[in-house]
């Protein structure tokens, strides 16, 4: 008999990490069911992934797997079965990805296995929030609506990534073009005029004799800075995926002046709308606070939502120990108060999510617009200053005696 290795949630919202002989996991998963268990993830049996062994591919991009979820809630909503409303999906749809996953889990109903176990066999494409949610609307009945909730989640999370791209392309670009014109300016136009202040035996000044210093390590070692830039990329990488490193990029990235604040902000948005997104679809308190925290981006942001977890699982009030983290705003402290009072948690943490986004959107309109003025300017300083140590240089060439 196989042994299955897997990570679940427990009534209280423990994680119980462990692992189970079963005929199938099926039939564990209804003994997890009969047991209280809600299954986030299935393990890998070795917990290791070899060196040369295929990662899992994504069949869905995130475009598609927004389309797709859109149509299913849609269809789900007018009444359809779920097997009939992946059938209205693959005859409909054009994307090749679409189509793939919803025959595959099409064929999965077909087997006996329900849709949450199906989404949950493809790891790459279905989060384990996304899966638990899905589980939750099968468990309670309320799958269209739940749907509904997934898809608006996916769609506010998609408009808060194509808002921050979008407006950061022309700063980045112009940074860009920036660096590149210093580069040439240094490797090619530098050392013609070095050149010819050595034949005319020109004493150029000291400013002048460092930036032609420059521009020669530049022609001579430009090789070193992809290669010096790759390799420091990759160790930083490398460095980053280790818990140490990921706690200490975390905390920095908290710390740095004006964009510190705005990323905590994001990073909050994010956790009170999954949490929030999750409540109104029928999770317990203790089972959504398990789920985010293991889904939590930012190490700091995470600690923070364990320490949640641990609280309310003592019985105190999930507000009080948001008040006392440092990392909570008070916009999301005193929405997430007036939820606890009201009885309305969900929707209250989804509304300071809200409301966070709009903050967010503001304030980084803000930044980017000032990011673009002190690019320029900071350009035209620097090529200025190459231009005025060259042009002293020439100067100095009318004192020369003939």
């Amino acid at each position: 008999m196989p042994r299955f290795h897997y990570e679940a949630v427990d009534k209280d919202g423990i994680k119980v990490v462990g692992s189970a002989e079963a005929p199938s996991k099926e039939a564990l998963l209804a003994s997890f069911r009969a047991h209280g268990l809600v299954l986030v993830r299935w393990l890998d049996q070795s917990q290791r992934r070899k060196f040369l062994s295929p990662r899992a591919r994504r069949q869905l991009k995130h475009r598609e797997l927004l389309t797709f979820t859109r149509d299913l809630a849609q269809l789900l909503k007018s009444g359809l079965s779920v097997d009939r409303a992946l059938d209205v999906i693959i005859a409909a749809a054009s994307e090749k990805g679409i189509i793939d996953t919803a025959k595959f889990l099409k064929d999965s109903l077909r087997e006996g296995k329900a849709l949450s176990d199906a989404m949950s066999s493809r790891p790459a494409d279905f989060t384990s929030l996304y899966v638990n949610m899905v589980r939750v609307g099968e468990m309670g009945g309320v799958l269209p609506e739940v749907m509904s909730k997934v898809e608006e989640f996916m769609r506010r999370s998609e408009e808060t990534k194509r808002f921050i791209i979008s407006t950061s392309i022309y700063p980045s670009v112009l940074i860009a073009v920036g660096i590149i014109s210093v580069l040439v300016i240094m490797g090619f136009v530098v050392p013609k005029f070095a050149g010819i202040f050595n034949d005319l035996g020109v004493e150029v000044p000291f400013s002048t004799r460092v930036l032609i210093d420059l521009s020669e390590i530049v022609k001579t070692w430009w090789w070193l800075i992809p290669v010096g830039g790759g390799l420091l990329l990759l160790f930083l990488r490398r460095f980053f995926k280790t818990r140490t490193g990921r706690e200490k990029l975390d905390t920095l990235m908290l710390r740095l002046p004006i964009f510190g604040k705005l990323i905590a902000d994001v990073e909050v948005s994010h956790f009170t709308r999954t949490l929030g997104t999750l409540i109104l679809s029928g999770v317990p308190l203790l089972k959504a606070l398990s789920i985010v925290k293991d889904i939590a981006g930012n190490q700091v942001i995470r600690r923070a939502v364990e320490q949640i977890h641990e609280k309310v699982r003592e019985g105190k009030r999930i507000t009080t120990i948001m008040e006392a983290q440092a990392v909570f705003p008070p916009i999301a402290v005193e929405m997430a108060a007036v939820g606890e009072e009201t009885g309305r948690l969900g929707e209250m943490l989804v509304r300071a999510s809200e409301e966070l986004e709009r903050k967010i959107q503001t304030r980084l309109k803000t930044y980017l617009s000032l990011l673009e003025p002190a690019a320029i300017l900071v350009m035209g300083l620097i090529i200025g200053g190459i231009v005025i140590s060259m042009l002293t240089a020439i100067f100095g060439i009318n004192e020369i005696q003939f």
